[in-house]
């Protein structure tokens, strides 16, 4: 065993499991482990739970891409709703299915969807976030220049689409190393089953590849923003407080396995930090409404110094708030 299968072990299935049912979306489309169409570069993942709201837009900004060489794989995790009819309908030989129920939370899909790449990088895709039109492009220059990974600047907006700001690169801290937001992720698919998504972690489940990839593997932080992140959609107390235990969870896992790399000190103030932050939250139980006061004050990290949002970004995301897209 070398030393990056010691840090990143992969993770296990669900004890018991068995591979989910598969529904392909046309006659043409390969199933997992089927080595009769050629590998894509990119594996696009996309857990889905109840999201047909958010199918047929997040698949337009997917076909808008500059570089096509992909399959999208859409784990539907036992959605109540149409929304694997809505994936099924899409008429395009690059999408695979992967449904099953009941459901099971997103680090289970997660998990699943990673198994069942074929891309030589993954790229995170979520359902209910954005992208603009160059991203798989400019990952794949990361890819050809040899990096382990890539993130990138991220629009927050609100439920209308409109603009709250911009999240950028968080700088190594005490008790953490540099990281950047889930959605803005690419990965070779080697290093991200290295990782893997815990399928016990019903959320939180992205820490460990969010903040396991500095310290240890070579990666590009594009400035640019190339994910529109929709922030808002399910933010909650109980969803904050559920998160931050997670991540209370997964941070101690990850000073156990040696993946993130930082002095005692450094990992006593970061997790006394977190503690008093959870305490604050659970408080809040009182008065639920003061939560949403918070958000005013959230970290968003740093960004390159007079970056601006091009005009060409500030078009396309005017687009998808116009609705113009469904034309």
């Amino acid at each position: 065993m070398n030393h990056e299968q010691a840090l990143f072990p992969i993770c296990p299935p669900v004890p018991g499991d068995k591979l989910p049912v598969r529904l392909m979306t046309h006659s043409g489309n390969s199933a997992p482990g089927d080595t009769t169409k050629s590998q894509p570069l990119f594996s696009i993942l996309s857990p889905v739970y109840n999201s047909s709201a958010f199918v047929k837009r997040s698949y337009y900004t997917l076909k808008s891409q500059t570089f096509t060489d992909w399959e999208w794989v859409v784990v539907d995790d036992g959605s109540t709703d149409n929304t694997a009819e809505l994936v099924e309908s899409i008429s395009d030989p690059r999408i695979r299915l992967i449904r099953y129920s009941p459901n099971r939370g997103r680090g289970n899909a997660r998990h699943v969807a990673l198994e069942a790449s074929r891309g030589e990088w993954i790229v995170i895709w979520d359902i209910d976030d954005m992208y603009f039109p160059d991203r798989l492009e400019k990952i794949n220059e990361a890819r050809v220049a040899g990096d382990d990974f890539a993130c990138s600047y991220a629009v927050v907006v609100d439920n209308d689409l409109a603009v709250k700001g911009v999240r950028g690169f968080h700088p190594r801290s005490p008790g953490l190393p540099r990281y950047f937001v889930h959605p803005t992720l690419a990965c070779r698919t080697e290093v991200a089953r290295r990782i893997g998504y815990d399928p016990a972690f019903r959320i939180g489940e992205d820490a460990p590849i969010t903040w396991g990839l500095d310290d240890n593997y070579r990666g590009r932080y594009i400035e640019e923003a190339l994910a529109i992140y929709q922030e808002e959609r399910e933010i909650s107390l109980g969803k904050a407080i559920d998160s931050k235990t997670a991540h209370l969870a997964q941070m101690r896992k990850l000073y156990r396995q040696g993946m993130v790399r930082t002095g005692a000190l450094g990992r006593f103030v970061l997790l006394a930090k977190w503690e008093l932050k959870l305490a604050v939250l659970k408080l809040m139980r009182i008065a639920p409404e003061l939560y949403r006061q918070t958000l005013k004050f959230r970290s968003y990290g740093a960004l390159r110094e007079g970056w601006r949002l091009s005009p060409q970004r500030t078009a396309f995301l005017e687009q998808i708030r116009s609705g113009s897209w469904r034309a």
